[in-house]
């Protein structure tokens, strides 16, 4: 199965209707059962659109690892906050009223869009950039940066300088 990967800034219509952006729309080809889905807890998007294929087997092996008396959470946080959408012949899909008023878009909104491998992840784009600098503070466990081009620490600065 090939990856999502990457991002795109998109604005909702004003029939709250979202365009998949081109790059990603292989990943949903048509007649693809498709779910919107509320995550719940910090530190999550708004919202996530993917294949129902891929929840389902993603679902099962966590439903599996689950103790039997975290189940019923387990139920409730996944199945609960999940619709359906489909894909229209212009590869955008509707959120459901509810999916925006929870989420605080509204017609015109300026999403993010984060591809992730599977699935995408839907955040407003003021919210997404306030989240991203912030967790950009801390050091990412993903740098390519070669070494002789990171910053120097300021106490060796100092020591360079002296």
């Amino acid at each position: 199965m090939p990856r999502l990967r990457g991002n795109a800034e998109i604005t909702m219509d004003q029939k709250y209707r979202v365009g998949v952006p081109a790059r990603f729309s292989g990943m949903f080809p048509e007649g693809s059962d498709l779910t919107l889905w509320d995550p719940q807890g910090d530190n999550q998007p708004y919202l996530v659109l993917l294949l129902e294929a891929y929840f389902d087997e993603r679902f099962d092996s966590e439903y599996a690892a689950v103790e039997k008396a975290g189940r019923q959470d387990l139920l409730r946080d996944a199945l609960g906050h999940m619709v359906p959408v489909e894909l229209d012949a212009a590869r955008r899909f509707v959120i459901p009223e509810p999916y925006n008023r929870k989420a605080g878009f509204d017609k015109g909104a300026k999403l993010f869009i984060l591809a992730n491998e599977t699935y995408m992840e839907i955040w407003p784009l003021a919210v997404w950039r306030i989240w991203e600098n912030n967790r950009r503070a801390a050091v990412s466990r993903f740098d390519y940066t070669p070494e002789p081009v990171r910053a120097v620490p300021q106490e060796l600065s100092d020591d360079i300088s002296a």
